[in-house]
């Protein structure tokens, strides 16, 4: 049996690619014949670099080249018709891009439902806006939830609250399978730790990375903070860093656009704390490498954070996350950091392949 697993931006190297690294490995490493489709050649030294795992040699990759932005609505029918062509070419499909259940697909990983209640109601006409991006996917929306069954699939959700979103909209029941952090944090060397703040995030509005000059405004100022993340709007960037100007905070806030992996981790394992600003992440695997790598998360008290962050390390309103801040900082300890690390290790890569080949071989004995 050949299994396809599709994965059109691997090249990006972020969390959910880590995820299509993880069921690949975890695949092939059981004896399955498997291939990997995506838009650009795979680069398995990028992938040992950035995730600490090496791209299983015994899987085969097959590249649909594009010009189109996977971004959009264009780049949203693109992927359907080159899912259904990689499907094609495999005896059973896993797809843990799409965040759609399609109905050649066979296992599904959801890291943010697109049918959700933010975007659409419950029932026809279904839109809640008239957004380009949403009218252009109604004849899907109709396809999927009245058409789709997922009583003959595997739809996986990456927290209980992404499974609740799935359900409030599809009325369908998946299964949670917490998605794995990065093996490379393990490999990185303890550094002294600093008063330093690590948030890590795409630059994208979506994120709220604009409120942490204003936390920043409120904490000691001995306390600095440093933002990495992948630039995806670079308007976006430059606010921020007009903000920080305007508010005098430029020796305290740093920017690190597109930083290298191994300087990634380098700046978490010198870190106090990890700030978390999206309200309403699904899951959110920074946070849990953040932890991993000796920092004390603080977090919005939203989304599929609380299934895994104390509730003492999370926040209402930027006041609070301030004062959290400052509390966390004044009260640092090594001791302090153990618990953390001890959470991070349930999200372990060897705790995430063993469940999905659970899941996996109860979905093949069905």
């Amino acid at each position: 049996m050949r299994i396809g697993v599709f994965c059109p931006t691997l090249h990006f190297l972020g969390g959910g690619e880590f995820v299509t690294v993880a069921i690949a490995n975890t695949l092939a490493q059981n004896g399955y014949s498997v291939t990997l489709f995506t838009t650009k050649k795979v680069d398995p030294k990028a992938i040992k670099d950035f995730f600490g795992e090496t791209l299983h040699p015994k899987i085969e990759t097959v590249t649909q080249s594009t010009s189109i932005n996977p971004k959009g609505l264009a780049g949203f029918y693109q992927t359907i018709f080159r899912s259904y062509a990689a499907k094609n070419k495999c005896s059973l499909f896993i797809d843990p891009y799409s965040n759609c259940v399609f109905p050649w697909s066979n296992i599904c990983y959801i890291h943010y439902p697109i049918l959700n209640q933010q975007a659409f109601n419950k029932n026809f006409p279904y839109l809640r806006s008239p957004h380009h991006m949403e009218v252009g996917i109604i004849p899907h929306v109709l396809f999927e939830k009245n058409l789709v069954d997922y009583n003959d699939k595997l739809v996986l959700a990456n927290s209980h609250y992404t499974a609740g979103e799935i359900k409030k909209f599809s009325q369908k029941n998946v299964q949670v399978l917490y998605p794995p952090y990065t093996s490379a944090i393990n490999c990185q060397q303890q550094k002294p730790k600093q008063n330093l703040v690590v948030t890590v995030s795409r630059f994208e509005s979506n994120k709220k990375l604009e409120i942490i000059p204003q936390i920043a405004a409120k904490t000691r100022p001995d306390t600095s903070f440093a933002i990495i993340g992948r630039l995806y709007d670079n308007s976006m960037l430059k606010a921020l860093q007009a903000t920080v100007k305007k508010l005098g905070l430029t020796e305290r806030i740093k920017f690190y656009p597109d930083l290298p992996a191994q300087q990634k981790l380098a700046l978490l394992s010198s870190a106090k704390i990890y700030l978390h600003t999206m309200v309403g992440e699904h899951f959110g695997i920074s946070i849990v490498e953040a932890m991993a790598s000796g920092c004390i998360p603080i977090v919005h008290n939203s989304g599929g954070m609380k299934e895994f962050v104390p509730p003492e390390n999370r926040y209402e309103s930027l006041q609070e996350a301030a004062d959290k801040i400052d509390s966390a900082i004044n009260s640092w300890s090594i001791e302090r950091t153990m618990e953390p690390k001890r959470i991070a290790e349930n999200f372990s890569i060897q705790s995430f392949s063993e469940r999905f080949m659970e899941l996996f071989s109860q979905y093949l004995n069905c």
